[in-house]
């Protein structure tokens, strides 16, 4: 049974007077446990799907199922909760507050969790002890994501 399936998903934006089809009758399936790899053109829907998933936006119709859950019918509230408790997303751009230090950033993280972890303790697990006094401008890329 598929953990993730997306039925006949549509997403427009308008831009002015036009109308920009992002997504017409998308169909997909993902079982739990496997591993899925999102590749396209540019412009062919990538970012737009995983917003949905992810629950940062809103389709315009169809089914968005996770965990046999109908994520597409969630109100505010409900889309918030899920993004907080069952979701985890990985930006492209990694939104640290730059004046905040490593530790910092990830104890700001954590106010929204219901049941967080000591910040030194997960810099730790990612490899990122040595840096927890440093700010993002004074991390790579790679350690600004894993922040």
């Amino acid at each position: 049974m598929a953990f993730i399936e997306l039925k006949n998903v549509q997403k427009r934006y308008q831009m002015g007077e036009v109308v920009i089809t992002a997504l017409d009758g998308v169909d997909f399936a993902i079982d739990q446990g496997d591993f899925a790899v999102v590749v396209g053109a540019s412009g062919a829907g990538k970012t737009t799907v995983l917003n949905l998933l992810g629950g940062m936006d809103t389709s315009d119709g169809g089914e968005i199922l996770v965990g046999g859950k109908d994520i597409s019918k969630y109100n505010r509230k409900m889309l918030t909760e899920y993004r907080r408790f069952d979701i985890g997303f990985v930006f492209q751009f990694y939104n640290l507050v730059q004046n905040l230090t490593a530790v910092e950033n990830v104890e700001l993280a954590a106010q929204i969790s219901k049941d967080p972890l000591d910040a030194e303790e997960v810099l730790s697990m990612v490899g990122l002890k040595d840096r927890a006094a440093n700010f993002p401008s004074q991390l790579s890329g790679g350690e600004q994501q894993r922040v």
